[in-house]
């Protein structure tokens, strides 16, 4: 009986030892095998074209939109072709201050012309030339034939008013010298004419635009 326990005790040790190195064989072989498929794994990714990894990167990374070309010979816009009537020009100058230019050399014409005719000794012109100056440096009259009207009408009374200044006494003058006298005469002729155009003018702003001054200056004149 011992015998056989130490016979089977031995038994058991040899499958033991035959056991240990099959094991031991299969770790190794999976080891192995591991190692085996981590090389290719690398190898496939050293494999892999440059412009494969490229396209990846670029598809990854957004690209800033190209500009589309303009058109050399784009059509002009709406705004850029359209312009006002004469006459809705002429009634935007009128009604954003052209008016007030009107009645004020209208006014200082009227009153100037009212003292002549009254025979005074003495006529201040500061208001008038101050007023006259300041519509003559206001924006012209979009309108060529009203402007030409509107213009020609400023410079007769400036020039007329500015001869009987300079002869009179108030510009140094001597009224009682004939060239002085006459330059005097002169100097009202054409102040009148100057007046006979601002009327002309109102005529044609009423008649061509349908544009009326707020007050008749000549109606209200001292």
């Amino acid at each position: 009986m011992p015998r056989a326990g130490a016979r089977s005790g031995r038994t058991g040790t040899r499958a033991g030892r035959a056991a240990g190195p099959g094991r031991a064989r299969r770790v190794w072989c999976a080891a192995l095998l591991c190692a085996g498929l981590a090389v290719l794994s690398g190898c496939s990714d050293e494999g892999e074209p440059a412009g494969a990894a490229e396209s990846a990167t670029s598809a990854g990374t957004p690209t800033a939109p190209q500009p589309t070309p303009t058109p050399s010979s784009a059509p002009p816009s709406p705004s850029a072709s359209v312009s006002l009537s004469p006459r809705a020009a002429v009634t935007g100058w009128f009604t954003s201050g052209g008016e007030d230019q009107l009645v004020e050399v209208m006014g200082v014409a009227a009153d100037v012309q009212a003292r002549h005719e009254r025979d005074a000794l003495i006529i201040d012109f500061t208001r008038f030339f101050e007023t006259v100056h300041a519509a003559q440096k206001y924006a012209p009259i979009p309108d060529p034939a009203t402007q030409t009207a509107w213009k020609t009408a400023l410079q007769h009374l400036n020039n007329g008013a500015g001869d009987v200044y300079n002869a009179s006494a108030l510009g140094r003058g001597t009224e009682d010298d004939p060239k002085s006298r006459e330059q005097i005469d002169h100097g009202w002729k054409e102040f009148g004419q100057g007046v006979k155009g601002l009327k002309t003018l109102q005529t044609r702003l009423h008649r061509a635009f349908g544009l009326d001054l707020r007050t008749d200056p000549w109606t209200t004149a001292s």
